[in-house]
Protein backbone atom coordinates (compact mmCIF):
# COMPACT_ATOMS: atom_id res chain seq x y z
CA UNK A 1 0.00 0.00 0.00
CA UNK A 2 1.39 3.19 -1.19
CA UNK A 3 0.24 6.86 0.75
CA UNK A 4 1.50 9.86 -1.27
CA UNK A 5 0.79 12.81 0.86
CA UNK A 6 0.25 16.48 -0.37
CA UNK A 7 0.09 19.96 1.23
CA UNK A 8 0.02 23.31 -0.31
CA UNK A 9 0.88 26.38 2.00
CA UNK A 10 3.10 29.36 1.37
CA UNK A 11 6.85 31.02 1.36
CA UNK A 12 6.24 33.71 3.73
CA UNK A 13 8.20 36.39 3.66
CA UNK A 14 9.26 38.65 6.66
CA UNK A 15 11.30 41.86 6.96
CA UNK A 16 12.75 42.17 10.31
CA UNK A 17 15.43 44.47 12.01
CA UNK A 18 17.10 42.03 14.35
CA UNK A 19 20.79 40.04 15.12
CA UNK A 20 21.31 37.98 12.67
CA UNK A 21 24.30 36.03 11.37
CA UNK A 22 25.80 35.01 7.22
CA UNK A 23 28.84 32.92 6.81
CA UNK A 24 32.09 34.60 5.17
CA UNK A 25 35.58 33.65 4.54
CA UNK A 26 38.41 33.70 7.03
CA UNK A 27 40.86 32.22 5.88
CA UNK A 28 43.31 32.72 9.08
CA UNK A 29 40.71 31.25 11.46
CA UNK A 30 40.10 28.05 9.44
CA UNK A 31 44.33 27.55 9.43
CA UNK A 32 43.25 27.98 13.63
CA UNK A 33 40.70 25.91 13.49
CA UNK A 34 42.77 23.23 11.15
CA UNK A 35 45.30 23.71 14.16
CA UNK A 36 43.10 22.49 17.25
CA UNK A 37 41.69 19.90 14.69
CA UNK A 38 44.75 18.09 14.66
CA UNK A 39 46.01 18.73 18.14
CA UNK A 40 44.02 18.78 21.24
CA UNK A 41 40.90 20.24 19.91
CA UNK A 42 41.35 23.22 22.24
CA UNK A 43 43.36 26.61 21.81
CA UNK A 44 44.14 29.80 23.92
CA UNK A 45 45.83 32.97 23.86
CA UNK A 46 48.98 31.05 24.12
CA UNK A 47 48.85 28.43 21.69
CA UNK A 48 47.52 30.87 19.06
CA UNK A 49 50.92 32.91 19.74
CA UNK A 50 53.35 29.58 19.99
CA UNK A 51 51.76 28.56 16.64
CA UNK A 52 52.04 32.44 15.05
CA UNK A 53 55.09 33.79 16.51
CA UNK A 54 54.27 37.00 14.14
CA UNK A 55 51.32 38.25 16.27
CA UNK A 56 51.68 40.32 18.93
CA UNK A 57 49.91 39.33 22.81
CA UNK A 58 47.26 42.11 21.79
CA UNK A 59 46.59 40.75 18.55
CA UNK A 60 46.83 37.30 19.71
CA UNK A 61 44.13 38.30 22.18
CA UNK A 62 41.77 39.85 19.81
CA UNK A 63 42.30 36.84 17.22
CA UNK A 64 40.99 34.64 20.14
CA UNK A 65 38.10 36.78 20.94
CA UNK A 66 36.69 36.66 17.10
CA UNK A 67 36.67 32.86 17.49
CA UNK A 68 34.27 33.02 20.80
CA UNK A 69 32.24 35.84 18.86
CA UNK A 70 32.11 34.12 15.42
CA UNK A 71 31.47 30.86 17.43
CA UNK A 72 34.02 29.04 16.18
CA UNK A 73 35.28 27.79 19.47
CA UNK A 74 34.04 28.33 23.30
CA UNK A 75 35.02 30.74 25.85
CA UNK A 76 37.62 27.66 27.31
CA UNK A 77 38.44 27.70 23.28
CA UNK A 78 37.12 24.06 22.84
CA UNK A 79 36.21 23.96 19.16
CA UNK A 80 32.66 23.60 18.37
CA UNK A 81 30.47 22.52 15.40
CA UNK A 82 30.82 25.63 13.84
CA UNK A 83 34.42 25.30 14.02
CA UNK A 84 34.88 22.00 12.45
CA UNK A 85 33.26 23.35 9.88
CA UNK A 86 34.86 26.64 9.41
CA UNK A 87 37.96 24.06 9.29
CA UNK A 88 36.59 22.09 6.22
CA UNK A 89 34.97 25.08 4.47
CA UNK A 90 36.98 28.03 5.14
CA UNK A 91 33.74 30.07 6.06
CA UNK A 92 32.26 31.10 9.64
CA UNK A 93 29.06 33.23 10.54
CA UNK A 94 29.77 36.98 11.57
CA UNK A 95 26.99 38.25 13.70
CA UNK A 96 25.41 41.39 12.21
CA UNK A 97 22.50 43.73 13.41
CA UNK A 98 19.97 45.51 11.17
CA UNK A 99 17.27 45.18 8.96
CA UNK A 100 16.87 41.53 6.70
CA UNK A 101 14.60 39.63 4.47
CA UNK A 102 13.52 36.24 5.09
CA UNK A 103 11.83 33.68 3.29
CA UNK A 104 10.23 31.33 5.82
CA UNK A 105 8.18 27.86 5.35
CA UNK A 106 6.42 26.76 7.89
CA UNK A 107 4.28 22.82 8.41
CA UNK A 108 4.17 20.46 11.35
CA UNK A 109 5.90 18.10 9.05
CA UNK A 110 8.89 19.54 8.75
CA UNK A 111 9.02 22.12 11.06
CA UNK A 112 10.29 26.01 10.19
CA UNK A 113 12.61 26.24 7.78
CA UNK A 114 14.48 29.31 7.04
CA UNK A 115 15.09 29.04 2.85
CA UNK A 116 16.76 32.59 1.74
CA UNK A 117 17.82 35.49 3.22
CA UNK A 118 19.09 39.02 2.48
CA UNK A 119 20.40 42.26 3.69
CA UNK A 120 17.02 44.30 3.38
CA UNK A 121 19.02 47.40 1.89
CA UNK A 122 19.69 45.76 -1.56
CA UNK A 123 15.93 44.49 -2.04
CA UNK A 124 12.76 46.10 -3.66
CA UNK A 125 10.25 47.60 -1.08
CA UNK A 126 7.65 45.39 0.72
CA UNK A 127 3.71 46.82 1.40
CA UNK A 128 3.17 46.41 5.39
CA UNK A 129 4.37 48.78 7.76
CA UNK A 130 6.84 47.37 10.41
CA UNK A 131 5.47 46.99 13.94
CA UNK A 132 7.49 45.84 17.36
CA UNK A 133 4.55 43.97 18.79
CA UNK A 134 2.90 40.52 18.43
CA UNK A 135 5.36 39.29 16.23
CA UNK A 136 4.87 35.80 14.73
CA UNK A 137 6.09 32.75 16.92
CA UNK A 138 7.61 31.31 13.65
CA UNK A 139 10.51 34.42 13.78
CA UNK A 140 11.14 32.46 17.31
CA UNK A 141 11.43 28.82 16.33
CA UNK A 142 13.97 29.87 13.05
CA UNK A 143 15.85 31.71 16.04
CA UNK A 144 16.51 28.12 17.42
CA UNK A 145 17.38 26.51 14.13
CA UNK A 146 21.05 26.10 13.20
CA UNK A 147 22.24 27.81 10.18
CA UNK A 148 21.09 27.81 7.10
CA UNK A 149 22.12 27.14 3.45
CA UNK A 150 20.51 29.54 1.35
CA UNK A 151 18.67 28.11 -2.08
CA UNK A 152 18.89 30.65 -3.81
CA UNK A 153 22.69 32.39 -3.74
CA UNK A 154 25.06 30.34 -6.01
CA UNK A 155 27.93 30.47 -3.47
CA UNK A 156 25.71 28.19 -0.70
CA UNK A 157 25.56 31.41 1.68
CA UNK A 158 24.56 30.55 5.58
CA UNK A 159 22.48 32.36 6.92
CA UNK A 160 20.87 31.96 11.04
CA UNK A 161 18.20 34.55 12.90
CA UNK A 162 18.94 35.63 16.80
CA UNK A 163 15.61 37.41 17.18
CA UNK A 164 15.42 39.52 19.51
CA UNK A 165 11.66 41.11 19.47
CA UNK A 166 12.41 44.29 17.05
CA UNK A 167 10.32 45.47 14.90
CA UNK A 168 9.05 43.41 11.87
CA UNK A 169 6.52 43.29 9.01
CA UNK A 170 4.97 40.02 7.03
CA UNK A 171 5.67 41.55 3.10
CA UNK A 172 2.32 39.92 1.33
CA UNK A 173 2.86 41.24 -1.77
CA UNK A 174 5.99 38.75 -2.24
CA UNK A 175 4.25 35.91 -0.70
CA UNK A 176 4.10 33.14 -2.87
CA UNK A 177 2.86 29.25 -2.87
CA UNK A 178 5.24 26.56 -2.26
CA UNK A 179 4.01 22.69 -2.85
CA UNK A 180 5.06 19.99 -0.13
CA UNK A 181 4.81 15.96 -0.78
CA UNK A 182 5.58 13.05 0.97
CA UNK A 183 5.34 9.00 0.77
CA UNK A 184 4.59 6.79 3.38
CA UNK A 185 4.40 2.74 2.26
CA UNK A 186 2.95 -0.16 4.34
CA UNK A 187 4.96 -3.28 2.75
CA UNK A 188 3.96 -7.04 2.49
CA UNK A 189 5.22 -7.58 6.47
CA UNK A 190 2.76 -4.55 7.48
CA UNK A 191 5.70 -2.38 8.77
CA UNK A 192 5.38 0.95 7.97
CA UNK A 193 7.69 3.47 6.35
CA UNK A 194 7.47 7.31 6.23
CA UNK A 195 9.90 8.59 3.86
CA UNK A 196 12.78 10.47 6.31
CA UNK A 197 13.00 13.44 3.59
CA UNK A 198 9.62 15.58 2.09
CA UNK A 199 9.79 17.55 -1.27
CA UNK A 200 9.30 20.94 -1.29
CA UNK A 201 8.92 22.96 -3.97
CA UNK A 202 8.10 27.08 -4.94
CA UNK A 203 9.24 29.88 -5.86
CA UNK A 204 11.35 33.24 -4.03
CA UNK A 205 9.80 36.42 -4.90
CA UNK A 206 10.89 39.90 -3.40
CA UNK A 207 14.51 38.66 -4.37
CA UNK A 208 16.08 41.53 -6.44
CA UNK A 209 14.64 45.25 -7.73
CA UNK A 210 15.17 43.65 -11.11
CA UNK A 211 11.67 42.67 -12.24
CA UNK A 212 12.64 40.27 -14.75
CA UNK A 213 15.03 38.08 -12.63
CA UNK A 214 12.88 37.89 -9.58
CA UNK A 215 10.38 34.88 -9.01
CA UNK A 216 13.49 32.29 -8.94
CA UNK A 217 11.87 28.25 -8.83
CA UNK A 218 13.35 26.26 -5.61
CA UNK A 219 13.05 22.60 -5.03
CA UNK A 220 14.74 21.36 -2.01
CA UNK A 221 14.33 17.95 0.59
CA UNK A 222 13.28 18.58 3.68
CA UNK A 223 14.18 16.40 7.09
CA UNK A 224 10.97 14.56 8.80
CA UNK A 225 9.99 16.15 11.90
CA UNK A 226 8.55 13.14 12.90
CA UNK A 227 5.30 14.86 14.15
CA UNK A 228 3.61 12.30 11.79
CA UNK A 229 3.25 8.56 12.86
CA UNK A 230 1.86 6.73 9.64
CA UNK A 231 -0.19 4.17 11.42
CA UNK A 232 -1.97 6.69 14.35
CA UNK A 233 -2.81 9.23 11.18
CA UNK A 234 -4.18 6.52 9.11
CA UNK A 235 -6.25 5.15 11.76
CA UNK A 236 -8.00 8.25 13.11
CA UNK A 237 -8.44 9.62 9.17
CA UNK A 238 -9.88 6.51 8.18
CA UNK A 239 -12.44 5.90 10.93
CA UNK A 240 -14.07 9.39 10.75
CA UNK A 241 -16.19 10.97 8.92
CA UNK A 242 -17.62 9.13 5.92
CA UNK A 243 -15.87 6.32 6.85
CA UNK A 244 -17.38 5.94 10.43
CA UNK A 245 -19.28 2.61 9.07
CA UNK A 246 -16.46 0.92 6.90
CA UNK A 247 -13.67 1.77 8.70
CA UNK A 248 -9.98 1.18 8.87
CA UNK A 249 -9.08 -2.06 10.88
CA UNK A 250 -5.18 -1.59 12.92
CA UNK A 251 -5.10 -5.40 13.05
CA UNK A 252 -5.70 -6.38 9.29
CA UNK A 253 -4.26 -3.09 8.28
CA UNK A 254 -7.09 -2.57 5.79
CA UNK A 255 -10.47 -1.16 5.14
CA UNK A 256 -13.17 -3.58 6.30
CA UNK A 257 -16.59 -2.72 3.88
CA UNK A 258 -19.96 -3.84 3.60
CA UNK A 259 -20.11 -5.61 0.45
CA UNK A 260 -23.17 -3.49 -0.82
CA UNK A 261 -20.86 -0.16 -0.58
CA UNK A 262 -18.30 -1.83 -2.67
CA UNK A 263 -18.20 -1.01 -6.68
CA UNK A 264 -17.67 -3.65 -9.46
CA UNK A 265 -14.31 -2.91 -9.62
CA UNK A 266 -13.17 -3.68 -5.97
CA UNK A 267 -15.42 -6.46 -5.73
CA UNK A 268 -12.70 -8.01 -7.95
CA UNK A 269 -9.41 -6.33 -7.01
CA UNK A 270 -9.97 -6.47 -3.41
CA UNK A 271 -7.91 -3.16 -3.12
CA UNK A 272 -9.51 0.14 -3.08
CA UNK A 273 -7.75 4.30 -3.80
CA UNK A 274 -9.09 6.43 -1.37
CA UNK A 275 -8.57 10.20 -1.48
CA UNK A 276 -8.91 12.40 1.37
CA UNK A 277 -9.27 15.74 0.99
CA UNK A 278 -7.24 18.78 3.31
CA UNK A 279 -10.54 18.84 5.84
CA UNK A 280 -10.04 15.18 6.57
CA UNK A 281 -6.62 14.98 7.30
CA UNK A 282 -6.05 16.70 10.75
CA UNK A 283 -3.04 18.68 11.27
CA UNK A 284 -1.28 17.78 7.71
CA UNK A 285 -4.00 19.98 6.34
CA UNK A 286 -3.35 19.02 2.63
CA UNK A 287 -4.78 16.23 0.63
CA UNK A 288 -4.01 12.33 0.66
CA UNK A 289 -3.57 9.52 -1.60
CA UNK A 290 -4.12 5.93 -0.74
CA UNK A 291 -3.59 3.30 -3.20
CA UNK A 292 -3.69 -0.47 -3.13
CA UNK A 293 -5.47 -0.60 0.32
CA UNK A 294 -6.76 -3.51 1.18
CA UNK A 295 -10.24 -4.59 1.48
CA UNK A 296 -11.88 -7.14 4.13
CA UNK A 297 -14.93 -8.22 4.25
CA UNK A 298 -16.74 -6.46 7.10
CA UNK A 299 -18.65 -9.55 8.27
CA UNK A 300 -19.02 -13.37 7.89
CA UNK A 301 -22.59 -12.12 6.05
CA UNK A 302 -20.64 -9.31 3.57
CA UNK A 303 -18.12 -12.53 2.92
CA UNK A 304 -20.81 -14.56 1.76
CA UNK A 305 -22.74 -11.94 -0.17
CA UNK A 306 -19.08 -11.08 -1.54
CA UNK A 307 -18.02 -14.60 -2.34
CA UNK A 308 -21.56 -15.70 -4.32
CA UNK A 309 -20.65 -12.78 -6.36
CA UNK A 310 -17.16 -13.93 -7.54
CA UNK A 311 -18.64 -17.64 -7.81
CA UNK A 312 -21.17 -15.58 -10.59
CA UNK A 313 -19.20 -13.99 -11.99
CA UNK A 314 -16.15 -16.69 -12.54
CA UNK A 315 -18.83 -19.04 -13.95
CA UNK A 316 -19.22 -17.97 -17.63
CA UNK A 317 -20.72 -21.58 -19.08
CA UNK A 318 -21.93 -24.51 -18.40
CA UNK A 319 -20.63 -26.15 -14.74
CA UNK A 320 -21.19 -28.50 -11.51
CA UNK A 321 -21.60 -28.47 -8.12
CA UNK A 322 -17.63 -29.83 -7.76
CA UNK A 323 -16.87 -26.94 -9.97
CA UNK A 324 -18.47 -24.55 -7.93
CA UNK A 325 -17.07 -25.91 -4.35
CA UNK A 326 -13.78 -25.67 -6.04
CA UNK A 327 -14.39 -21.90 -6.57
CA UNK A 328 -15.82 -21.37 -3.31
CA UNK A 329 -13.07 -23.20 -1.28
CA UNK A 330 -10.50 -21.04 -3.15
CA UNK A 331 -12.16 -18.00 -2.38
CA UNK A 332 -13.12 -18.66 1.08
CA UNK A 333 -9.25 -18.52 2.07
CA UNK A 334 -8.19 -15.41 -0.32
CA UNK A 335 -6.99 -12.44 1.84
CA UNK A 336 -10.27 -10.79 2.15
CA UNK A 337 -12.54 -13.70 3.63
CA UNK A 338 -9.65 -15.59 5.52
CA UNK A 339 -9.49 -13.78 9.11
CA UNK A 340 -13.48 -14.70 9.41
CA UNK A 341 -15.16 -17.87 10.06
CA UNK A 342 -14.42 -20.04 7.37
CA UNK A 343 -17.24 -22.89 8.14
CA UNK A 344 -20.05 -20.03 8.71
CA UNK A 345 -19.10 -18.42 5.33
CA UNK A 346 -19.27 -22.10 3.52
CA UNK A 347 -22.72 -22.43 5.35
CA UNK A 348 -24.31 -19.20 4.62
CA UNK A 349 -23.31 -19.55 1.02
CA UNK A 350 -24.45 -22.75 0.22
CA UNK A 351 -28.10 -21.12 1.46
CA UNK A 352 -27.60 -18.30 -0.72
CA UNK A 353 -27.01 -20.37 -3.95
CA UNK A 354 -29.75 -22.63 -2.41
CA UNK A 355 -32.19 -19.98 -2.31
CA UNK A 356 -34.65 -17.47 -4.38
CA UNK A 357 -31.98 -14.82 -3.46
CA UNK A 358 -29.06 -16.92 -5.89
CA UNK A 359 -28.09 -15.85 -8.80
CA UNK A 360 -30.87 -17.64 -11.72
CA UNK A 361 -28.40 -17.48 -14.46
CA UNK A 362 -25.90 -19.87 -12.35
CA UNK A 363 -28.72 -21.95 -10.91
CA UNK A 364 -29.63 -22.72 -14.69
CA UNK A 365 -25.59 -22.92 -16.03
CA UNK A 366 -24.94 -25.39 -12.64
CA UNK A 367 -27.98 -27.36 -13.08
CA UNK A 368 -27.08 -27.98 -16.63
CA UNK A 369 -23.70 -28.97 -15.61
CA UNK A 370 -24.84 -31.49 -13.38
CA UNK A 371 -27.25 -33.16 -15.55
CA UNK A 372 -24.60 -33.33 -18.48
CA UNK A 373 -22.43 -34.80 -16.07
CA UNK A 374 -19.82 -37.56 -17.39
CA UNK A 375 -20.04 -35.64 -21.24
CA UNK A 376 -17.55 -33.20 -20.22
CA UNK A 377 -19.54 -30.84 -21.64
CA UNK A 378 -17.08 -28.52 -20.21
CA UNK A 379 -13.44 -29.76 -20.58
CA UNK A 380 -11.10 -29.60 -17.44
CA UNK A 381 -8.92 -27.06 -19.43
CA UNK A 382 -12.08 -24.66 -20.67
CA UNK A 383 -12.71 -24.45 -17.21
CA UNK A 384 -9.46 -23.59 -16.57
CA UNK A 385 -9.54 -20.78 -18.55
CA UNK A 386 -12.69 -19.63 -17.89
CA UNK A 387 -11.17 -19.15 -13.90
CA UNK A 388 -12.62 -22.42 -12.08
CA UNK A 389 -9.11 -23.13 -11.68
CA UNK A 390 -7.60 -20.43 -12.89
CA UNK A 391 -6.12 -19.30 -9.53
CA UNK A 392 -2.32 -19.48 -10.11
CA UNK A 393 -0.15 -19.10 -6.67
CA UNK A 394 3.03 -18.03 -6.36
CA UNK A 395 5.08 -18.67 -3.44
CA UNK A 396 7.07 -15.32 -3.19
CA UNK A 397 10.71 -16.65 -3.60
CA UNK A 398 12.94 -15.49 -6.44
CA UNK A 399 12.11 -19.35 -8.79
CA UNK A 400 9.41 -18.42 -11.13
CA UNK A 401 10.05 -21.71 -13.31
CA UNK A 402 6.93 -23.43 -11.83
CA UNK A 403 4.71 -20.15 -11.72
CA UNK A 404 5.27 -19.35 -15.55
CA UNK A 405 4.44 -23.09 -16.53
CA UNK A 406 1.23 -22.94 -14.82
CA UNK A 407 0.39 -19.63 -16.61
CA UNK A 408 1.19 -21.22 -19.94
CA UNK A 409 -0.46 -24.92 -19.22
CA UNK A 410 -2.23 -26.33 -22.27
CA UNK A 411 -1.70 -22.50 -23.85
CA UNK A 412 -2.99 -23.43 -27.80
CA UNK A 413 -0.27 -22.78 -30.45
CA UNK A 414 3.01 -21.30 -29.91
CA UNK A 415 3.91 -19.40 -27.24
CA UNK A 416 5.09 -15.84 -28.16
CA UNK A 417 4.92 -13.41 -25.74
CA UNK A 418 4.46 -12.76 -22.27
CA UNK A 419 3.21 -8.85 -20.85
CA UNK A 420 3.93 -7.86 -17.41
CA UNK A 421 1.87 -5.04 -16.16
CA UNK A 422 3.30 -3.87 -13.01
CA UNK A 423 3.30 -0.28 -11.70
CA UNK A 424 5.94 -0.79 -9.15
CA UNK A 425 9.08 -2.43 -10.84
CA UNK A 426 11.96 0.42 -9.83
CA UNK A 427 13.61 -1.05 -6.53
CA UNK A 428 16.92 -3.03 -7.12
CA UNK A 429 15.04 -5.87 -5.69
CA UNK A 430 12.01 -5.58 -7.25
CA UNK A 431 13.94 -5.35 -11.29
CA UNK A 432 16.08 -8.54 -9.78
CA UNK A 433 12.79 -10.36 -9.22
CA UNK A 434 11.40 -9.34 -12.67
CA UNK A 435 14.60 -10.60 -14.29
CA UNK A 436 13.90 -13.86 -12.51
CA UNK A 437 10.58 -14.46 -14.15
CA UNK A 438 11.61 -12.98 -17.68
CA UNK A 439 14.51 -15.73 -17.59
CA UNK A 440 11.95 -18.31 -16.52
CA UNK A 441 9.32 -17.19 -19.40
CA UNK A 442 12.14 -17.14 -22.29
CA UNK A 443 13.20 -20.99 -20.65
CA UNK A 444 9.96 -21.74 -22.36
CA UNK A 445 10.54 -21.57 -26.02
CA UNK A 446 12.77 -20.77 -28.47
CA UNK A 447 12.29 -16.40 -29.46
CA UNK A 448 9.70 -15.67 -26.44
CA UNK A 449 9.03 -11.86 -25.95
CA UNK A 450 8.81 -10.72 -22.74
CA UNK A 451 7.67 -6.94 -22.39
CA UNK A 452 6.95 -4.52 -19.26
CA UNK A 453 4.48 -2.04 -18.76
CA UNK A 454 5.51 0.14 -15.79
CA UNK A 455 5.27 3.24 -14.72
CA UNK A 456 8.28 5.91 -14.52
CA UNK A 457 6.66 8.18 -11.71
CA UNK A 458 8.79 5.90 -8.11
CA UNK A 459 11.71 5.98 -9.86
CA UNK A 460 11.81 8.99 -11.07
CA UNK A 461 10.86 10.62 -7.11
CA UNK A 462 13.43 8.52 -5.68
CA UNK A 463 16.29 9.83 -8.30
CA UNK A 464 16.95 13.50 -6.78
CA UNK A 465 20.06 13.67 -7.91
CA UNK A 466 19.91 13.49 -11.41
CA UNK A 467 17.36 15.30 -13.57
CA UNK A 468 14.28 14.29 -15.41
CA UNK A 469 15.92 13.03 -18.52
CA UNK A 470 18.95 11.27 -16.64
CA UNK A 471 16.79 9.10 -14.55
CA UNK A 472 14.80 7.85 -16.83
CA UNK A 473 17.41 7.07 -19.37
CA UNK A 474 18.98 4.99 -16.14
CA UNK A 475 15.53 3.41 -15.26
CA UNK A 476 15.55 1.90 -18.94
CA UNK A 477 18.75 0.84 -18.73
CA UNK A 478 18.03 -1.09 -15.57
CA UNK A 479 15.12 -2.93 -17.14
CA UNK A 480 16.39 -3.16 -20.67
CA UNK A 481 18.59 -6.62 -19.97
CA UNK A 482 15.56 -8.42 -18.64
CA UNK A 483 12.66 -7.35 -21.35
CA UNK A 484 12.63 -7.08 -25.08
CA UNK A 485 10.35 -3.85 -24.24
CA UNK A 486 9.93 -1.61 -22.22
CA UNK A 487 6.97 0.69 -22.41
CA UNK A 488 5.93 4.07 -19.27
CA UNK A 489 2.40 4.23 -18.65
CA UNK A 490 3.15 7.89 -18.36
CA UNK A 491 3.86 8.20 -22.47
CA UNK A 492 0.33 7.28 -23.71
CA UNK A 493 -1.33 10.91 -22.92
CA UNK A 494 -4.82 10.89 -21.68
CA UNK A 495 -4.87 7.15 -20.82
CA UNK A 496 -5.08 6.27 -16.94
CA UNK A 497 -2.62 4.43 -15.67
CA UNK A 498 -3.74 -0.03 -15.35
CA UNK A 499 -4.50 -0.31 -11.18
CA UNK A 500 -4.49 -3.54 -10.94
CA UNK A 501 -1.49 -6.07 -12.34
CA UNK A 502 -1.72 -8.20 -15.21
CA UNK A 503 0.32 -10.99 -16.82
CA UNK A 504 -0.60 -11.38 -20.58
CA UNK A 505 0.31 -14.57 -22.53
CA UNK A 506 -0.21 -14.35 -26.01
CA UNK A 507 0.45 -17.37 -28.63
CA UNK A 508 -0.35 -18.02 -32.14
CA UNK A 509 -3.80 -18.58 -31.23
CA UNK A 510 -4.47 -18.11 -28.01
CA UNK A 511 -4.48 -14.86 -25.53
CA UNK A 512 -4.86 -15.54 -21.72
CA UNK A 513 -5.34 -12.21 -19.63
CA UNK A 514 -4.76 -13.15 -15.36
CA UNK A 515 -5.05 -10.35 -12.94
CA UNK A 516 -3.77 -9.70 -9.63
CA UNK A 517 -4.48 -7.54 -7.09
CA UNK A 518 -0.70 -7.43 -5.53
CA UNK A 519 2.72 -6.73 -7.32
CA UNK A 520 4.44 -10.07 -8.17
CA UNK A 521 7.98 -8.46 -7.68
CA UNK A 522 7.62 -7.14 -3.94
CA UNK A 523 7.75 -8.90 -0.54
CA UNK A 524 7.93 -12.66 0.10
CA UNK A 525 4.14 -13.48 0.75
CA UNK A 526 2.36 -15.59 -1.70
CA UNK A 527 0.79 -13.83 -5.07
CA UNK A 528 -2.51 -15.00 -6.47
CA UNK A 529 -2.96 -14.25 -10.11
CA UNK A 530 -6.24 -15.23 -11.68
CA UNK A 531 -7.33 -16.27 -15.02
CA UNK A 532 -9.95 -13.60 -16.44
CA UNK A 533 -12.56 -13.79 -18.97
CA UNK A 534 -12.94 -9.76 -19.06
CA UNK A 535 -10.96 -6.92 -18.29
CA UNK A 536 -12.08 -4.07 -16.23
CA UNK A 537 -9.87 -1.67 -16.64
CA UNK A 538 -10.10 -0.50 -20.78
CA UNK A 539 -7.08 1.69 -20.75
CA UNK A 540 -4.64 -0.98 -20.62
CA UNK A 541 -5.41 -1.67 -23.88
CA UNK A 542 -4.53 1.40 -25.42
CA UNK A 543 -1.28 1.13 -23.48
CA UNK A 544 -0.38 -2.13 -25.10
CA UNK A 545 -2.12 -0.90 -28.78
CA UNK A 546 -4.13 -4.56 -28.19
CA UNK A 547 -7.52 -5.64 -29.54
CA UNK A 548 -10.00 -4.78 -27.09
CA UNK A 549 -12.42 -8.06 -27.58
CA UNK A 550 -11.43 -8.49 -24.20
CA UNK A 551 -12.97 -4.92 -22.72
CA UNK A 552 -15.98 -4.99 -20.65
CA UNK A 553 -16.21 -1.36 -18.77
CA UNK A 554 -17.24 -1.58 -15.49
Amino acid sequence: MKIQLKYTGTVDVYDINTTYAASTRAPGLQRLCQWAMENTGKLDEDSIRDEYSQLSSGAARNLFQNGIVSGVWDDDGALTDEGEKAAETGEVMIKEVGPLRIWVFDHPSTGPILLHADRLTALPMGDAAPQADHSPKVLEKISQNGACISLLSGDKKRWSVHWNKGVWASVEKYRSRADLEWQWTLNEENEWFAEPTLSLRGTFLGTTKNKDQDGKSFRTTCANAYEFDPAECIATWLSQGRFSKSRWDQNLNGMRRRFDELDTTERHRWTVHIGLESEETGRWAGEVNIEDMPLYAYNNEDASLWIQYLIREHVQGYTTTEGVERLLTEFVTASPFGWLDEKKIQTQVHKLLDSNRADQRLSKLLSAGDDLGSMAYVPEVAQQRQGISGNIIHDGTRDYSSFALALTEDLGGELKRVTVVDRYVYRSTSIKKFGAFSTACSELGKGVEVRLLTSETPYLQMSTDYTEEQARAKYAGKLAPHCSEVLFMESTKGVMAPHNRYIIVESSSETRFFEGSNTLFQGEGEKRFILVNRILEPDLFKHLELPNNKEEKA
